[in-house]
């Protein structure tokens, strides 16, 4: 009975590995080659470019950003914009605030950032429109695999995983059809001699109870 458990909890975590390495693949293959904004909830994720903010965030890093009023935005608060300008314009760029925002003569809110790495230039000010969100924090299982699906054999390992998970439930799908095609479909003549037996029971059983 414990062996036929301990496997029924294999066969669900197998299901369940490869449900969530195929959705991780998949994610990271989207942000790889789509340049793709995923977003779930309000919530970003972006793939780190560019060695600017080292060495808080590195090059490949699956970073989380939160959707938020620009408003509330202040110095020393990390967040994702969209580049307009200069020459990192039509990209989004993950930087710190390093002034307190401000609204000009216009009413548009000015925000003034920067990248943290030594020597790195302060970056043309964006207007709160541009803002995506604030940064909340690197998602490192996601970082790792996606540093790995960048090299041929992150690939290769990633696609023997699938496939090795989808051969197991392959396998057992076979196996309940065998063992479904190799129930005997009980004949005419057995049904009949089975309600016969069924009737004689009763009949016992009720004589039973008249005697009593």
């Amino acid at each position: 009975m414990k062996s036929k458990a301990f496997k029924k909890v294999l066969s669900i975590l197998s299901t369940v590995l490869l449900i969530a390495a195929t959705a991780v693949v998949v994610f990271v293959f989207v942000l790889r080659l789509s340049g793709a904004k995923p977003k779930i909830f309000g919530y970003y994720v972006f793939n780190v470019a560019s060695d600017s903010m080292t060495p808080m965030l590195e090059i490949n890093d699956v970073i989380l950003v939160k959707e938020c009023d620009p408003q509330t935005i202040h110095k020393g608060d990390v967040i994702s914009y969209h580049a307009v300008t200069g020459d990192m314009a039509g990209k989004d760029i993950t930087h710190k605030v390093i002034k307190e925002p401000e609204e000009d003569s216009g009413g548009t809110l000015r925000i003034t950032t920067q990248g943290i790495k030594d020597g790195a230039l302060v970056d043309p000010v964006i207007s709160g429109e541009q803002v995506i969100g604030k940064y909340v924090r690197t998602l490192k299982i996601l970082s790792f695999v996606f540093t790995l699906f960048k090299k041929w054999y992150g690939l290769v390992i990633f696609l023997g995983i699938i496939l090795a998970l989808m051969s197991k439930e392959i396998y057992n799908l076979t196996k309940l059809s065998k063992k479904a095609d190799s129930v005997k479909t009980p004949s005419e003549e057995e049904i009949k001699q089975w309600l016969r037996e069924e009737q004689e029971k009763e009949k016992a059983e009720q004589q039973n109870s008249e005697k009593k």
